[in-house]
C-alpha cells in the first residue's frame, strides 16, 4: 500500500497540534531496547478529514523520495512517512504494514521516556540534579555510591550501574552493582526503567503511562500508543515495549522539530530550557541526550571507551552519522532495534518515520539518509 501526500503547514500551525493529525491521517495531492512482545497489541483508528492540498518545490526531490523508499523497502520496511515543513511527501505501507497498525519502537520507546523526564522536571517533581534517594529511591540512601545518582545520571545512562536483564519488574533493578561513579562512564542499561520507578515514587498515586498520556501524548493528538506487558509487576519496559501508528510518531517528531526551530505554536507542554535538556549531550556520550541520539563528535578516547563498555554501540550507532558531512549537525534521532527511526532534522525542516519488523536488523541509518538527502532542494 502507497499513500503520498503534501499537506500545507500554515493551517496546521494557526490551530495547534490537532490539525497535525488529520493532516497525517488525509488530504492527497497527487503522487524504528529491552525484551519486546513478539506481536503488536490492538490498532488504532485513524481519524478522517480533508485539508486543502498544496506543494512544494523544495525539500527531498522525488527521485530522492523514491530511492530512500525502495531501499527501506528492500529491507523489510513497514513504513515510510516523510514530512517537509509539515507536508506528507510520501507515505507508504509495504511488508505487512498498514496505516492504522500500531509498530514497535523497541529501544526507540527511549525517546518518549527521556522527554517524560524533562517534562517531569518542568513540573517541579525533581531537580535534574538531585540524587535520587533523597525523595523517592530511599532503599539507597545508606548506599555511599547510589546515594549519589541524580535522575540526570538516570536519563543519559551515566547512572553507573551494571546492565541486568531478564528481570521480573521496576524494583528488581534496585540491586544493580555500581561499576562507575555516577556521571562519568556511558553504560545502556535498565537506567530508564529505574527512572520510571523513582519518577512513579514522585508522582504519589499516578501511574507514569497516565502521566505521561495526561502531559505529552494527549496535547499532541497522540492516541495509538500502546505498551506491551514486559513485566511481572505489570509496569511497561520504558526502554523499549511502545508501540505507536507512523503517524502519531510523526506528530512528536514533529514536536520536536518545531520547537527546536523555535516556531511551536501547539499546546504549551514544557518550557524550552527544560525541552532543550533532552537534546543536550554529556561528557561521558557527547552524542547521546536523554534517551536521543545527536549528531555530535565524540573525542576518539571517549569513543573507545564507549565502544568497549557498550558493544561498539557507538561506532555502530551514532558514529556513521557523525561522520556524514550531508547530514546536518542538528540531526536527532530516537533509535531502535529492527530498523525502528524517527528522524528530525530542523534545518532541513524534515521529520522521517521508518519502522521494519523484528526479524531483521540490517537496516542502516546512512545507506537511507544519503539517499533521501542526495540533491535536496533548499
Amino acid at each position: 500500500m502507497q499513500i503520498s501526500r503534501c499537506v500545507p503547514v500554515s493551517r496546521m500551525m494557526n490551530v495547534g497540534v490537532a490539525l497535525l493529525g488529520v493532516a497525517l491521517v488525509s488530504a492527497a495531492c497527487g503522487s524504528s531496547g529491552g525484551p519486546v512482545a513478539p506481536t503488536p497489541p490492538a490498532t488504532a483508528t485513524p481519524a478522517t478529514a480533508t485539508p486543502p492540498a498544496a506543494t512544494s518545490a523544495a525539500g527531498p526531490t522525488p527521485e530522492a523520495i523514491a530511492a530512500a523508499k525502495a531501499y527501506s523497502t528492500s529491507m523489510g520496511g513497514q513504513t515510510f512517512l516523510v514530512l517537509h515543513r509539515g507536508r506528507v511527501l510520501d507515505e507508504s505501507y509495504t511488508n505487512g504494514g498498514s496505516a492504522d497498525r500500531v509498530q514497535l519502537l523497541a529501544s526507540a520507546t527511549k525517546g518518549f521516556t527521556g522527554m517524560l523526564g524533562a517534562i517531569a522536571a518542568a513540573d517541579g517533581l525533581f531537580d535534574l540534579d538531585e540524587p535520587v534517594a533523597q525523595r523517592a529511591i530511599t532503599e539507597w540512601r545508606s548506599d555511599p555510591m547510589k546515594s549519589r545518582i541524580t535522575y540526570r545520571h538516570l536519563l543519559t545512562m551515566t547512572s553507573g550501574l551494571r546492565e541486568l536483564n531478564d528481570l521480573s519488574g521496576w524494583l528488581d533493578y534496585l540491586p544493580a552493582p555500581v561499576d562507575y561513579p555516577g556521571g562519568s562512564t556511558f553504560v545502556y542499561s535498565g537506567d530508564p526503567n529505574i527512572f520510571g520507578l523513582a519518577l512513579e515514587r514522585r508522582l504519589g498515586g499516578e501511574a507514569v503511562v497516565d502521566y505521561l498520556a495526561r502531559r505529552l501524548l494527549q496535547p499532541l493528538g497522540i492516541t495509538s500508543l500502546r505498551w506491551a506487558t514486559n513485566f511481572a509487576d505489570g509496569r511497561p519496559n520504558l526502554s523499549g515495549s511502545a508501540y505507536v501508528t507512523a503517524r502519531d510518531w510523526a506528530k512528536f517528531g514533529e514536536f520536536v522539530r518545531l520547537t527546536m526551530a523555535s516556531r511551536w505554536t501547539g499546546p504549551s507542554i514544557l518550557p524550552r530550557a527544560f525541552f532543550d535538556q533532552v537534546f543536550t549531550g554529556n561528557p561521558a556520550h557527547p552524542a547521546y541526550g536523554f534517551y536521543w541520539w545527536l549528531k555530535k563528535p565524540v573525542p576518539t578516547a571517549l569513543a573507545a571507551t564507549i565502544d568497549a563498555n557498550n558493544k561498539r554501540q557507538y561506532s555502530q550507532q551514532i558514529k556513521p552519522i557523525v561522520d556524514q558531512a550531508m547530514i546536518p549537525n542538528d540531526f536527532v534521532m530516537a533509535k531502535g532495534a529492527y530498523g525502528q527511526q524517527l528522524y528530525v532534522i530542523p534545518s532541513l525542516e524534515l521529520t522521517v518515520v521508518r519502522n521494519g519488523p523484528a526479524q531483521r536488523n540490517n537496516f542502516a541509518d546512512v545507506e537511507f539518509l544519503t539517499r533521501l538527502l542526495t540533491g535536496f532542494r533548499r
